[in-house]
C-alpha cells in the first residue's frame, strides 16, 4: 500500500489538494465511465510532507497505519518494544499534564518509553565533525531530504552528511537492547517512509503518528485522570528538546542564532525551502550562509501534519517553551544522573542519492493541441486563473500530457460549456421559462417566452416580474420553499397555460406550458357530448310517441277482431 492512498469514496473533483502541493504530486484519475475523477499521490515525486491530509476537505487522504500490528506485539510479553516520543509531545497531545504519556504508552503495553530527542542531541554534537562543503543543510527532516533527493539533486552534495535524529536514536535503542522492537511516535508522515529506506532500514521498526496513539487511547476508553506522570527512560536530553521550534536545531548544535551576522539560515514551510533551494546555487559567496535549518512544516515540526491539537504553531511553540522552562531544572538534575549515551560515528553519518525521476515532456505543438481540448487557441484564452490547481494553462497541459491531470479540469472551460448547454437546452424547449432572483426580478427567459408573451417580453430580462405576469405565486413558492403546479392559468392574452413555478438556490423558476387547444379541444367535444345526449333524448321521446300511437291502433283492431271471432263462435255452435 502506498504511504498516502486516496479513498476514492470520499474523493471528489474538488482539486484542492492539486493547489495546495507546490511539488504538484497529485494525479487526477477518472474513476469508472469518466464520471468521478480521482487525487492520488504520484509516489515517484511526492516528498511526503503529508499536508494535503490535513487540507483534504473530505478526509479522503489515508495514511498508511501499522497501529494493528503494534498492538499485536505488544500483546506479546516476550517482546520488549519500545517508544521513541517526538520532543513536539507537549503541545500535539491534548493531555492534561504532558508528562503523563510514559504512563500511559506503559499502560498500552509499551516496555519502555525514551525521548528521541536523545537522537537529536548525538547529531547536534557530530554536526561540530562533518567536512560538507558550505552551506550544509541540515538533513534532520526526510521530507526535506525527499525534496532535495528528488526534486533538487545537484544539491545533494550540501546536505548534512548525518542520518535524522529518529535513526540514530533508533540505532542507540538497539544497541543498548539488542532484539528490542523500536516505535517512532510523532506529529510526522514522512518518517514512516523514511524507516523503509535501504540505507537506513532496520533503525528504527515502526512509525505512529500522535493522531493514531490518540485514536488507540480513546478505543480503550482510558481514564486519564487516574495516569500519574512519570519519568522518561534514559538519558534526558536538554536543548535538543528544542528542535522541533524554528530555531531550534541551531540552539542544540551550539551554532550562532543572531539572524545580523548572516552565518545561519532558518526555513521552515515547503514552499519557502523551494524558493530558497531554486536560487541557492545563484547565491553570493557573501549572501550564502554556513548552515541552513530547513524544515518543511510551516513552523518546523510544531506544525507537523499529525498532531491532535488544533492551535496555531506560534501558539505550540509559546507552550512548548514554557514547558521546557518549566522542566529545566529538572533536566539538569536528570543529566546529572544519567550519562549521556554515545554512538560509533558510523552509525551517525549517512549517504544522499540522487533519485530524480525525469518526467516526458511535450513539445510545442503537443502543448497546444492539449490546450485545444479545452477551448483555449489563443494566448488570450489561457486565463492562468490557478482554478485546475496548476500555476497555469501550460503547466497543466504538461501534466496532461505526463498522465497526471485531465483537460476537463479547467473549470472556466466546463462552465462555459456547461452553460453553453444549458442554454441550448432551455433554448430548445417548447415550453416558456422564466427565472427570477430572490427580489422577483427577470434574470433568464428562453424564446418560447418570447413567443408567448409577446415580443416585447426579451426586453424585461432585468426588469420585474410582475410586468411581465402577476408575480403573486411566484413570491409564495419562494416563500414557502414549495413547488406549485396550477393545472389552468389564463394569460391576458387570453392564452391558457399549465403553470409549474419551483424555487431553486436563490432564484425561482415557472415553466407554462400552452395548454390553450387542449382545453378548446376539450370544450368541443363536451359540446359534442352535450348535443349527442339533446339528440339521443330527442329521438327517445319521438320512439316513445311512436309507440303509443301504434299500442293504440292495436287496441283498437284487437278489440273488434275480438267481436267478429265471438260472433263467428256463436254461429258455429248453433
Amino acid at each position: 500500500m502506498p504511504l498516502i492512498k486516496t479513498n476514492e469514496a470520499k474523493c471528489r473533483d474538488c482539486y484542492k489538494c492539486v493547489r495546495s502541493c507546490p511539488l504538484k504530486a497529485i494525479c487526477i484519475n477518472s474513476g469508472p465511465n469518466n464520471i468521478q475523477t480521482h487525487a492520488q499521490v504520484i509516489d515517484e515525486i511526492c516528498v511526503q510532507c503529508g499536508h494535503c491530509t490535513v487540507i483534504c476537505p473530505q478526509k479522503a487522504k489515508v495514511v498508511k497505519s501499522s497501529l494493528e500490528e503494534i498492538k499485536n506485539l505488544l500483546a506479546n510479553k516476550s517482546i520488549r518494544v519500545v517508544a521513541s516520543v517526538a520532543p513536539s509531545y507537549p503541545v500535539h497531545l491534548p493531555l492534561p499534564n504532558p508528562q503523563v504519556l510514559p504512563s500511559l504508552l506503559k499502560e498500552l503495553g509499551f516496555f519502555s518509553v525514551e525521548l528521541t530527542a536523545v537522537g537529536a542531541e548525538l547529531i547536534s554534537l557530530e554536526h561540530h565533525h562533518i567536512t560538507t562543503p558550505v552551506p550544509v543543510i541540515s538533513s534532520a527532516c526526510p521530507a526535506v531530504v525527499n525534496l532535495i533527493e528528488l526534486h533538487y539533486p545537484h544539491l545533494v552534495p550540501y546536505l548534512s552528511p548525518l542520518v535524522s535524529p529518529l535513526i540514530a536514536h533508533g540505532r542507540l535503542l538497539k544497541q543498548q537492547s539488542p532484539g528490542c522492537v523500536v516505535v517512532f511516535i510523532g506529529p510526522c508522515i514522512a518518517k514512516k517512509g523514511e524507516i523503509m529506506l535501504d540505507k537506513v532500514k532496520g533503525a528504527v521498526d515502526y512509525v505512529l503518528t500522535f493522531k493514531e496513539i490518540w485514536e488507540w487511547i480513546e478505543q480503550e476508553e482510558i481514564d486519564l485522570s487516574q495516569i500519574q506522570p512519570s519519568d522518561y527512560d534514559g538519558y534526558i536530553p536538554d536543548k535538543a528538546n528544542l528542535f522541533p521550534t524554528e530555531g531550534g536545531q541551531l540552539l542544540a548544535t551550539s551554532l550562532s542564532t543572531n539572524i545580523i551576522d548572516g552565518c545561519v539560515q532558518t526555513v521552515t514551510g515547503l514552499q519557502n525551502c523551494m524558493d530558497l533551494l531554486k536560487n541557492f546555487c545563484n547565491l553570493d559567496e557573501k549572501q550564502r550562509p554556513k548552515f541552513v535549518e530547513m524544515l518543511a512544516c510551516n513552523g518546523g515540526c510544531l506544525g507537523g501534519p499529525c498532531g491532535v491539537t488544533k492551535y496555531d504553531t506560534y501558539s505550540k511553540k509559546h507552550e512548548l517553551l514554557g514547558f521546557y522552562r518549566r522542566g529545566e531544572h529538572y533536566i539538569k538534575k536528570k543529566r546529572d544522573a544519567v550519562p549521556r549515551p554515545t554512538l560509533p560515528s558510523q552509525d551517525l553519518v549517512r549517504k544522499f542519492e540522487k533519485r530524480k525521476v525525469k518526467m516526458p515532456m511535450p513539445d510545442e505543438e503537443q502543448i497546444k493541441n492539449i490546450l485545444a481540448q479545452s477551448g483555449k487557441y489563443t494566448p488570450e484564452d489561457e486565463l492562468n486563473c490557478g482554478a485546475c490547481g496548476f500555476g497555469s494553462c501550460r503547466e497543466k497541459a504538461v501534466a496532461v500530457f505526463q498522465g497526471h491531470a485531465e483537460p476537463q479540469m479547467c473549470i472556466p472551460y466546463m462552465r462555459k460549456r456547461a452553460e453553453s448547454i444549458s442554454n441550448q437546452v432551455l433554448n430548445a424547449m417548447p415550453n416558456a421559462v422564466i427565472i427570477a432572483d430572490e427580489e422577483l426580478t427577470i434574470t433568464e427567459i428562453n424564446p418560447a417566452t418570447v413567443k408567448m408573451f409577446g415580443h416585447q417580453s426579451k426586453l424585461l430580462i432585468g426588469q420585474k416580474l410582475e410586468k411581465l405576469i402577476d408575480p403573486k405565486e411566484f413570491r409564495r413558492v419562494l416563500k414557502e420553499k414549495k413547488a406549485s403546479i396550477t393545472e389552468l392559468c389564463k394569460l391576458d392574452n387570453g392564452i391558457i397555460t399549465r403553470q409549474i413555478i419551483f424555487p431553486l438556490e436563490n432564484m425561482v423558476v415557472g415553466i407554462f406550458i400552452d395548454i390553450t387547444k387542449e382545453v378548446q379541444q376539450q370544450n368541443e367535444l363536451l359540446n359534442v357530448k352535450s348535443q349527442t345526449i339533446d339528440r339521443a333524448q330527442e329521438v327517445i321521446k319521438k320512439q316513445m310517441t311512436v309507440a303509443q300511437e301504434i299500442a293504440g291502433l292495436l287496441g283498437e283492431t284487437t278489440a273488434e277482431t275480438k267481436t267478429l271471432l265471438n260472433q263467428l263462435i256463436k254461429l258455429m255452435k248453433e
